[in-house]
């Protein structure tokens, strides 16, 4: 009675086992050795000659072998890839050898089979303790040679049973290793290559389409700008006919740049010469505007403009120099209107000084505080804008932290301390980005600005991030300028920001990157910018970071006006960060930045979204310029829609639900 007990008790776990292990789905396979033509390695994992992608199912016996994955490399072992999406406590492996006709000789015969969390640190799965067959002790896991029939089912190991793999581990990889063609190792069993007919895992945890994204389209957290995607200082004067249009063409929709005007006015020896009109030197119709020109070009060609009205004539500073206080106003305030009066049709914002921390200096003059000593300088420029364009936007300071005292330092509290300065007159405030001044860039936020500026009682301003880039400092040998992450530091750094409410950013700068022919005089370059250029052709591309730009302002919308931010759960936040918004438009998009190593599976699902046709999915990688979308397979019910994506190793994705 015991024993019939006991069998029963075997049967009853045996059967439990079948019933609650679950075949992991979505598996794919991310590397393997070279393929026969027509063989691919994705064979193996996507269902072709299978009766259904299961433990249970069977495989046919493709005359052609076009249902099958072989590969006949012949200089080293044979390998194979598999890719679960997320970490799983992997119970067991089911396989299915290789079945064409008269090449079932093909089939994986010896191998080993390893495991990892990462890709990139690999862990042997211990071979069976008692495997019903003669192993090889480098690779101990024997596959059974398949039949050449029709519809078999797994043939698993070499032993009575044909019992599947017990891996045993969790793990997110597996990768089967056999041994080179034609070694004493036994690759396969006698054949010319080394192949498998398909492959299936299981798992007792709750399987997934991999980690789940929650998005609801009706609750809005935050908004957004439309402007983040802008940079600071145009190209070159010459090379902007050609750069300006790749600029735009990119979804690059916002400049700023300094008025520079001591540049402009005439070098004179003393304020007396201006006022006693010394050379003509008052006639604005004999100034040099060559660096005012870009802003006409950049308006032109599509852009929002942004003025810095900076700096100072050294023959009208208290300290000689053009980084100091203007000795007479009205002399300012006169050459200031006579500038901006030309060009105010090219001008949409207005931000009054630029780093004054490092660029003003009140040596000489009355002043013991920056702070009051601008508030003085800002009243008058404020009263000349505002005649000339009434309601036109200004404000600015970008105070930095390591010169002023940073947003909530000495320069800001004398300055809003002020009690004609308000936000009826000073509108945005302006605030640079750089991990030189305390805060790493992409860590920087919103929130902590508006924090420090409520102090003042300017809490509600509008911020721009006027300039940003890694560091201030050697850029042109940092991956994150013109290097392999470049574009995953661009992609984090704005969904970082956009989900935190920013109004405008300016990229630290759209200036040249690169001299393709850097032996050439003058062919120096500033690898903060955004180009290369190559002197002898006159010609010039944009670098991988700018794909970026065009991928989330161009493909998905985002640059086109004020965007809302949604409520969005994240499972998978510890590996991908994400960000969702409904555009002006009304199209949701989600932006996914992956920093790793390894691709990352998410099943995104929306909520209160209706009537949607396709998806697209825009992959920015360094090669990929994210211009030419896929259309991965998605679900829609009357209130939702889900998509599968994966996110390739070091990407930026975008994916754009479209009605």
């Amino acid at each position: 009675m015991k024993y019939i007990i006991y069998i029963t008790t075997l049967l009853f776990a045996i059967s439990l086992q079948f019933v609650t292990a679950n075949t992991i789905p979505n598996v794919i396979v991310i590397n393997s050795s070279s393929a026969v033509s027509g063989m691919p390695a994705v064979n193996v994992i996507n269902g072709s000659g299978m009766s259904m992608i299961s433990m249970n199912g069977t495989h046919d016996n493709s005359i052609t072998g076009e249902s099958m994955w072989s590969s006949n490399y012949q200089w080293s072992d044979i390998t194979i890839t598999f890719d679960l999406g997320v970490e799983y406590n992997i119970n067991q492996m089911y396989l299915w050898n290789f079945n064409q006709p008269g090449f079932t000789t093909n089939g994986i015969k010896n191998a080993k089979i390893q495991y990892s969390s990462n890709n990139s640190t690999w862990t042997n799965v211990p071979a069976p303790s008692t495997p019903g067959y003669t192993g090889n002790s480098t690779y101990p896991f024997q596959f059974a040679q398949a039949s050449g029939l029709n519809g078999i089912a797994s043939t698993n190991l070499n032993n009575a049973g044909n019992t599947p793999v017990t891996i045993g581990v969790k793990a997110r990889y597996i990768r089967i290793v056999a041994p080179q063609i034609g070694s004493s190792n036994e690759g396969n069993w006698g054949g010319t290559a080394i192949g498998l007919s398909e492959v299936v895992f299981t798992s007792d945890d709750n399987t997934t389409d991999g980690y789940s994204i929650d998005v609801d389209a009706s609750s809005i957290v935050n908004t957004c700008g439309n402007l983040v995607f802008g940079g600071c200082q145009s190209p070159s004067f010459a090379q902007s006919k050609t750069i300006l249009p790749l600029l735009v063409d990119a979804g690059m929709n916002f400049m700023r740049g300094d008025l520079w005007i001591e540049s402009i006015v005439p070098s004179l020896s003393s304020v007396d010469d201006y006022n006693n009109n010394v050379n003509d030197c008052q006639n604005a119709d004999k100034w040099d505007y060559t660096n005012v020109e870009l802003f006409v070009l950049a308006k032109k060609a599509g852009m929002k403009t942004m003025l810095i009205i900076s700096y100072c004539p050294s023959w009208l500073s208290y300290n000689g120099k053009t980084n100091g206080v203007p000795k007479d106003m009205n002399v300012y305030c006169d050459i200031l209107r006579k500038i901006y009066s030309r060009y105010s049709q090219y001008v949409d914002y207005v931000e009054f000084y630029n780093e004054p921390g490092y660029f003003f200096n009140i040596e000489k003059s009355p002043y013991s505080s920056v702070g009051k000593a601008l508030a003085d300088m800002y009243i008058p420029c404020y009263q000349v804008i505002q005649s000339i364009t009434p309601g036109k936007p200004m404000g600015g300071l970008s105070a930095v932290t390591w010169s002023d005292g940073g947003v909530g330092g000495s320069t800001n509290t004398d300055f809003f301390g002020d009690s004609r300065i308000n936000t009826s007159n000073f509108n945005f405030y302006s605030h640079h980005v750089y991990s030189d001044y305390g805060i790493e860039t992409s860590k920087e936020t919103v929130s902590r600005v508006k924090t420090a500026l409520a102090k003042f009682g300017f809490g509600d301003l509008p911020v721009y991030f006027t300039e940003w880039s890694p560091s201030i400092n050697s850029a042109a040998d940092s991956i994150t300028y013109t290097g392999t992450k470049s574009h995953t530091f661009v992609g984090k750094c704005l969904v970082n920001w956009m989900r935190d409410g920013l109004t405008g950013a300016n990229h630290w700068n759209f200036m040249q990157a690169v001299a393709i022919n850097a032996s050439e005089a003058g062919a120096n370059a500033d690898g903060h910018g955004m180009y290369a250029w190559n002197s002898i052709t006159k010609t010039g591309y944009l670098l991988p970071k700018a794909f970026v730009f065009k991928m989330m302002s161009r493909s998905l919308g985002l640059g086109k006006g004020q965007n809302s931010v949604l409520y969005m759960n994240n499972s998978a936040d510890q590996y991908v960060n994400m960000v969702a918004f409904t555009n002006i438009d009304g199209l949701t998009s989600v932006v996914a930045v992956n920093e790793g190593t390894t691709s990352i599976r998410v099943n995104i699902g929306v909520t209160a979204i209706t009537g949607v046709t396709k998806v697209e999915q825009y992959n920015v990688t360094f090669s990929q310029k994210g211009e030419n979308p896929t259309f991965p397979a998605f679900s829609a019910s009357t209130n939702e829609t889900s998509v599968i994506v994966d996110i390739p190793a070091s990407s930026v994705v975008g994916i754009k639900f479209i009605k």
